[in-house]
């Protein structure tokens, strides 16, 4: 075989790897946009698939413990309720009624979402404030969670 043979036969191979990869790596790590209702009436649809779900933060359901946060989330569209569980950093606009956008995978067992992403819209509450005012009203929601 001669050299120019090579040559070809290792790009071929060096790209199918490649393409392998690329593609098994955006199947495994693509997020499907679910509405709550969706998740909670056909969960066995969504098994073992990554979701992205929004919604607002049921009011007196936050509870934040060592290990982790659970509260519940009320569809934006649809009303349903979920349990979520959360670990890692809370943004500081994360607080009850507040609009927040979750990504994860959704567990069968515990009926619940576990959240490996959570991101907080700031309320527009805060809107007109300044910078100190804005700051001293999230040392005081921070200060009641």
């Amino acid at each position: 075989m001669n050299s120019r043979k090579k040559l070809i036969a290792v790009a071929v191979i060096v790209a199918g790897a490649l393409s392998y990869l690329l593609i098994t790596g955006l199947v495994s790590y693509s997020m499907q946009n679910v509405a709550v209702s969706s998740v909670i009436s056909n969960p066995q649809e969504y098994k073992n698939k990554g979701l992205q779900v929004s919604g607002t933060v049921v009011n007196g359901s936050i509870n934040k413990t060592e290990e982790n946060l659970t509260f519940n989330v009320k569809g934006s569209k649809d009303g349903a309720i979920m349990q979520v569980t959360y670990k890692g950093i809370v943004p500081d606009a994360f607080m009850e009624d507040a609009s927040v956008i979750l990504e994860g995978m959704y567990d069968m067992e515990h009926k619940n979402f576990v959240a490996s992403k959570l991101m907080a819209k700031c309320p527009s509450r805060y809107e007109g404030m300044d910078v100190e005012e804005h700051n001293k009203a999230m040392a005081d929601k921070n200060a009641s969670i």
